[in-house]
């Protein structure tokens, strides 16, 4: 299967055209003031499982020459100046620094979960920052049906990884879109629980990826995804 690319690129720049949120004062902008998209590795389309893994948001940035650097670059692509994939690729790169302490992402997903980035794609259910990092109910579930929804149907996974309690929320949303995904609910690499709680959760977990894979063989089956059921934005169950 093909990456569906300037789909993918159509839906970023719909993303991007989008201010419901801010226009309705339920948040407030911060510095990168528009949608961030996530990286979808070149290896994606064709590793063996499609795995997404799916965060709530992409947290405020810093007011500092990064973030301005970031919202200059992602203003070239919308204005047809600059290509996604260059913004996506440098993403890639610095992904594993992420987290605090430095490094905490990489951790967790890449040595801890056994992931290859430029494998799998990454979705957060929010695609914009907002200052304080405050996501009311409201604002995560619009931004899943307008936007997230969409991109999930578009990179058709076999397993998505839901990272965090709030978004196991969306569980049964992910459910009636597309009911042959299997969806793995764990932590988010940020979590509190402490380093034997991660320990058991990264065993259970990379068990959960290595049924998955074996259940599929050697390449996950070609599917026909069911439209989004009326009302089924978000399931209740936390």
């Amino acid at each position: 299967m093909r990456f569906p690319k300037a789909k993918f690129e159509q839906l970023t720049r719909r993303a991007l055209d989008c201010r419901q949120c801010f226009d309705l004062r339920e948040v407030v902008e911060p510095t990168i003031n528009v949608a961030q998209p996530r990286s979808v590795g070149p290896g994606y389309w064709a590793s063996r499982m499609r795995v997404v893994v799916l965060l709530l948001n992409p947290g405020q940035s810093r007011d500092d020459g990064g973030a301005r650097g970031f919202l200059e670059r992602i203003q070239e692509f919308r204005a047809g100046v600059r290509k996604l994939d260059t913004i996506l690729a440098g993403q890639r790169q610095v992904m594993p620094s992420w987290g605090r302490p430095a490094g905490r992402f990489g951790e967790f997903y890449v040595r801890g979960l056994g992931l290859n980035i430029n494998e799998i794609a990454f979705v957060n259910v929010a695609w914009c920052a907002t200052r304080g990092n405050k996501y009311p109910q409201t604002v995560l579930g619009r931004c899943f049906q307008l936007h997230t929804s969409e991109l999930l149907r578009l990179l058709a996974p076999d397993v998505i990884l839901a990272c965090g309690r709030q978004t196991h929320r969306f569980a049964g949303a992910i459910a009636a879109l597309m009911p042959e995904v299997s969806v793995i609910r764990t932590l988010h690499y940020a979590h509190r629980e402490g380093r034997r709680a991660e320990e058991r959760e990264l065993r259970r977990v990379r068990a959960a990826l290595s049924r998955s894979r074996s259940a599929r063989g050697a390449e996950p089956a070609n599917r026909r995804l069911q439209p989004t059921a009326a009302g089924a934005v978000m399931s209740r169950r936390g």
